[in-house]
């Protein structure tokens, strides 16, 4: 039992495992600044400030799109709250939830279920797939940032996005684009060795 009891739940998708683990949020911190980390691997999932006149924000990493995305929140609206999903901005892609652990649970159970559902032989990697496509997002954002993927116009410069089971890069330049797949070790595999990136011409992405 938290001293001073509990505000709501939160649970984040971590961003290097990919794992997803339900927090329970004290009203007293007991700092201005709370770390939400990974209980598998103790990465940094989402960071708590609580500010003046019962006002909390909630800082999000995005690997999606590489921005942090900040949640505003009073403390009467997260006492409040049943369920509430966190989406990135710019590309919906779901980051986690906020509210009453039971619905949180049970969400996280029912997504579970429904992946069971729809791929049978498959049920087991529901978190694998989660954890094979962040860790494809984090080494696109890696090679990218090192200058280690060049559009065939030269640039260096790229938008990268998720979508699905594959991650998105478009050419800031030119705007060719590459589908890279993330449902698989294999694809892992391949993106590694960089064989994975292949470049659309202009035309062709615009024709999708």
């Amino acid at each position: 039992m938290l001293l001073g009891g509990v505000v709501c739940s939160m649970a984040f998708y971590c961003r290097r495992c990919g794992k997803i683990h339900v927090h329970d949020v004290p009203y007293f911190l007991g700092v201005k600044r709370f770390s939400l980390r990974c209980a598998g691997c103790a990465h940094e999932q989402a960071v708590l400030v609580r500010g003046d006149r019962k006002c909390w924000e909630i800082h999000v990493p995005c690997v999606a799109c590489g921005k942090e995305h900040v949640i505003r929140l009073s403390l009467a609206q997260l006492r409040r709250m049943e369920l509430e999903k966190v989406y990135c901005s710019a590309d919906c892609f779901e980051l986690g939830y906020i509210g009453q652990r039971r619905r949180i649970e049970e969400l996280l159970a029912f997504n579970q279920a429904e992946f069971e559902r729809l791929h049978p032989a498959d049920g087991a990697n529901f978190i694998g797939k989660q954890q094979i496509l962040l860790e494809a997002v984090n080494r696109v954002h890696e090679f990218v940032a090192a200058g280690d993927v060049v559009c065939p116009c030269g640039s260096h410069d790229f938008i990268a996005q998720v979508g699905g089971d594959s991650v998105f890069l478009e050419c800031s330049h030119c705007g060719r684009s590459a589908v890279i797949p993330a449902e698989s070790e294999a694809d892992l595999r391949r993106l590694l060795c960089g064989s994975s990136i292949r470049f659309l011409a202009p035309m062709a992405h615009n024709k999708r």
